[in-house]
């Protein structure tokens, strides 16, 4: 159910390599904006010079504390039938927010990433403490403040005229998106990834409806479930800047200033939209995408393209059903499906 899912509602991939070190800061240029006494902390990636590129993509990740890299020191023990002997093996895990295969990426882009308030970019070991001050500003309105403030930097000088400028939102990303394109007129396209119509409420309730169909739950038992839903989100409401009570692990501050139903920010949009939405999403039920296409069509509007992808999970991959099967990652050839469209659109 949502109510449960959407604490991994952020995107994270996992990978193992064989040494201990931070393995991506260095493949980045590291950048800051100070302005209104607040610091913003941005980062680039480009096969060259980042003044040479035509094309500017801003990624925009979902929820959550975690930074784009995070790696773990492995040391397993292995014993061996055959002679008995133990071998030692050590490998890091990295864990990662930011997607992208960094090899695949266009040599005319320059990928942008924003660091959340006070999350460093990479992290070994899991000791870092989260500040205070990211769950002060852990909203919808700093998210779109920060990212509108990069999108004008690198358009003022940074990179030279650049052909277009790409925002790409993921999971909660894209309710930042869809704000952000309402006011910045440097944006030629949007990028919905895995991102509901509905305000995320309605997704709690919507997923228990499913629970329901399913058989997984009766009739009386959704009714109080669906209860529970209203009590909190009215208690949210009574203190809507708390940064002690909360739910589903997030302060209500945070579900006070940020939850609101997106598709009122995309009719305001005039600039080509891509909408991509894997159909066995269970952070981000499909139904509630649907209503994109819907109120553009009533609307009369016809900057959307909706694109489902029938086997993808919330993060663009195909589950493994049993214990024979793979858990595969699809995400390169859904982002390629999306700049195709962009350099057409």
């Amino acid at each position: 159910m949502r109510l449960i899912l959407s604490l991994l509602a952020t995107l994270v991939c996992i990978f193992k390599t064989s040494a201990q070190k931070k393995y991506f800061e260095h493949k980045f240029a590291h950048f800051t904006i100070v302005k209104n006494k607040d610091t913003i902390n941005y980062h680039t990636y480009s096969n060259g010079d980042s003044s040479s590129k035509k094309t500017i993509l801003l990624y925009l990740q979902g929820s959550g504390s975690d930074p784009f890299y995070r790696s773990f020191k492995h040391v397993d023990t292995t014993k061996f039938s055959k002679n008995k002997e133990l071998k030692v093996k050590k490998y890091v895990e990295i864990h990662r927010t930011l997607p992208f295969n960094l090899s695949t990426l266009p040599k005319d882009y320059l990928l942008v990433a924003i660091s959340k308030k006070n999350i460093p970019f990479e992290l070994v070991g899991n000791d870092f403490e989260v500040p205070k001050s990211f769950y002060e500003n852990d909203n919808l309105m700093y998210r779109v403040w920060q990212a509108d403030e990069v999108i004008n930097y690198l358009a003022d000088g940074m990179v030279k005229k650049p052909h277009k400028i790409i925002v790409l939102g993921h999971s909660e990303g894209t309710e930042v998106a869809a704000k952000l394109g309402t006011s910045n007129a440097n944006i030629s396209n949007i990028g919905y990834f895995s991102g509901g119509g509905n305000a995320q409420y309605y997704d709690f309730i919507l997923d228990v409806r499913k629970t329901v169909q399913r058989g997984e739950m009766t009739e009386e038992e959704s009714i109080l479930e669906i209860e529970k839903v209203f009590k909190e989100v009215k208690d949210i409401y009574q203190h809507p800047n708390s940064l002690t009570k909360k739910w589903l692990g997030h302060p209500y501050k945070k579900w006070s200033s940020s939850v609101a139903p997106a598709i009122h920010n995309l009719l305001k949009i005039n600039i080509p939209i891509y909408v991509a939405h894997g159909a066995k999403d269970k952070a981000v039920p499909i139904e509630s995408a649907y209503l994109i296409p819907i109120e553009f069509i009533r609307n009369k509007k016809n900057n959307l393209t909706f694109k489902v992808y029938p086997n993808l999970d919330h993060s663009y991959s195909i589950l493994p059903q049993s214990e024979k099967e793979e858990y595969i990652e699809k995400w390169d050839d859904v982002l390629t499906d999306f700049l195709q469209w962009c350099e057409k659109n």
